[in-house]
């Protein structure tokens, strides 16, 4: 017997894409993948595979079989590349060597990062082992070094990794920054709150961030 799915289990919205008027469309109880490879067919998009469903606007989070329930009708969405493609191309474009490509990288990646989806796949890619290795090698500093503390914090925040993972080089380079005496007040607030999540999250890791960030030091940057 079909059952027929309840109006309150359809939700109407409208789907963008760059360059084409925007389709209306209701979601039902089909899965997303069957729904985004309507979206593509509607547009004449091949590799449905390839895409995704996110939200148009607030933090534009990736719609997933978990995350569907909260969509609201009248909601507008847009078709993006799926998160397993983005962290692809952004893990590549992190590894080039042209530092224009790599900064709008690391600055595209500080955004994405704060989507479960997204954070999944590049953690699944040794995406943060990556930023773990810049942050070790020394070699970023400004704009650059920002972007990749705040995507190695938004990536940790969401419990994927453990903290007790963390090398005693990487700490080190972090307590590095809270110990210079003029650093960027934009790396020094995110290095902070590395450290502090290290202290709040691992046990192990507490008596190793004492070691090397100084009370004095810490006090010195509180008062600021």
């Amino acid at each position: 017997m079909l059952v027929m799915p309840s109006p309150s289990d359809i939700v109407k919205v409208a789907i963008e894409w760059p360059g084409a008027n925007a389709q209306l469309i209701e979601i039902d109880q089909k899965p997303l993948a069957s729904v985004v490879r309507e979206v593509c067919d509607g547009w004449s998009l091949s590799g449905s595979e390839q895409f995704a469903l996110r939200y148009a606007d607030g933090p534009q989070l990736y719609i997933t079989e978990q995350s569907r329930a909260d969509i609201k009708n009248g909601s507008i969405l847009r078709l993006a590349i799926s998160p397993m493609r983005a962290a692809r191309q952004l893990l590549e474009r992190i590894q080039s060597h042209g530092i224009d490509a790599r900064l709008e990288a690391l600055k595209e990646l500080a955004k994405l990062s704060a989507d479960p989806a997204f954070a999944t796949e590049f953690i699944n890619m040794e995406g943060l082992a990556t930023l773990v290795r810049l942050v070790e090698s020394g070699t970023h500093f400004g704009e650059m070094l920002a972007f990749t503390l705040t995507a190695f914090l938004e990536l940790m925040d969401h419990g994927i990794v453990s903290w007790d993972l963390i090398s005693v080089s990487f700490i080190k380079q972090i307590a590095a920054y809270v110990n210079q005496p003029m650093v960027d007040v934009s790396i020094l607030q995110r290095s902070l709150a590395i450290l502090e999540s290290m202290v709040l999250n691992s046990h192990s890791l507490y008596q190793r961030v004492a070691q090397e960030t100084p009370v004095a030091q810490l006090i010195t940057h509180l008062q600021v």
